[in-house]
């Protein structure tokens, strides 16, 4: 309902000077009136129509998730993969009960799983690739050497890994997604022997970061996925591995390991710069970005002797989150995302 008020105000003084008959102008009290009035209409005019036209509009429901969370996990005794409905909050295993399984990484695209089953005694082990839904299941490395960390290329058709297959260190090899041609990256300058590990590939696919001691100490480098163009990103007394690109490129998370600071998730430059260590208590390892950029997940363990959970923060350190906890009463470990199909 409009309220509206009349404004009025009396005038003595007229511009003409008093009348014979004592009286005021008229048309100098209708004029001042109307010019008192006008104003407030065109005001009462706006004030109407923004009252009519203006609503309250509720925003927009958030966009439904486009991911679900992957990872290595012991519901009892053994390792298996599972993965967290992001609109559930459910676990769930991809494959039997049991199903021993470790390192797992999704294609990009969501429709399969790379993941190892090894013997950590024998030290041995190989890569299979499965349809996310458990069928298809494939064996694509056959080497009696281990042969683990796979890692898909952004478009699909590669996965590099880490292999013991030249009875060495490790180092980087790259196969076709089906297991055919595979190649050392990083074969050593015998009689030096180097170790590489945890390789990781940028978003357009130009480069490959992951760890080595080629300089002395455990390190970040990157380089082409041919193996050329090698180049160190950090150089530190401690140990840096676990290399992880933002979607954007830009920032690659990782895990430094230090005696008197203990094991903490950093941020660096891709291109190189100052290193931000996110400082935690306990131990924290093997992040990974959620694909749109704006939060880091990671393997969390407050204190050392607790059990490894799931947990997320920004990618300034702040805001810590936890994902998966007594759900997995062994622990977690590997994090990644699994895209929807």
């Amino acid at each position: 309902m409009a309220v509206f008020w009349h404004y009025s105000q009396n005038v003595d003084a007229d511009a003409d000077g008093p009348r014979p008959n004592g009286g005021r102008s008229k048309s100098r009290r209708t004029t001042i009136k109307h010019t008192y009035l006008l104003p407030l209409l065109l005001l009462l005019l706006t004030v109407s129509a923004c009252s009519s036209t203006d609503t309250i509009v509720d925003p927009p429901p958030p966009a439904p998730p486009t991911h679900d969370l992957l990872f290595e996990g012991l519901l009892e005794a053994t390792p298996e993969l599972l993965f967290q409905d992001a609109d559930t909050g459910e676990i769930r295993r991809l494959l039997p009960a049991g199903t021993v399984a470790t390192d797992p990484a999704p294609s990009p695209d969501g429709a399969r799983i790379a993941f190892v089953v090894s013997d950590e005694e024998a030290w041995t082990g190989d890569i299979f690739v499965v349809n996310r839904d458990g069928s298809g299941l494939v064996q694509i490395t056959h080497d009696p050497a281990m042969d683990d960390q796979p890692a898909w290329s952004p478009d699909g058709t590669r996965i590099a890994f880490r292999s013991f297959r030249t009875e060495r260190e490790g180092d980087i090899w790259l196969m076709n997604a089906d297991g055919s041609d595979p190649v050392n990256l990083t074969p050593d300058p015998l009689p030096g022997v180097w170790d590489e590990r945890r390789p990781a590939w940028s978003p357009d696919g130009a480069r490959i970061a992951f760890a080595t001691n080629a300089g002395g100490n455990v390190d970040l480098w990157t380089m082409r996925p041919d193996g050329s163009d090698p180049r160190q990103l950090t150089s530190t007394v401690d140990l840096d591995t676990e290399p992880a690109w933002s979607p954007d490129g830009t920032t690659i998370a990782f895990r430094r390991s230090s005696n008197d600071l203990g094991s903490d998730i950093c941020v660096i430059p891709a291109a190189g710069g100052e290193t931000v260590r996110l400082m935690l208590p306990g131990v924290q390892r093997t992040p990974t970005w959620h694909p749109d950029g704006t939060r880091l997940v990671f393997v969390d363990q407050p204190v050392t002797t607790d059990r490894p959970d799931l947990h997320s923060m920004r990618p300034d350190g702040t805001d810590v989150t936890p994902l998966v906890e007594e759900e997995v009463p062994g622990g977690c470990l590997n994090p990644d995302y699994l895209k929807r199909r």
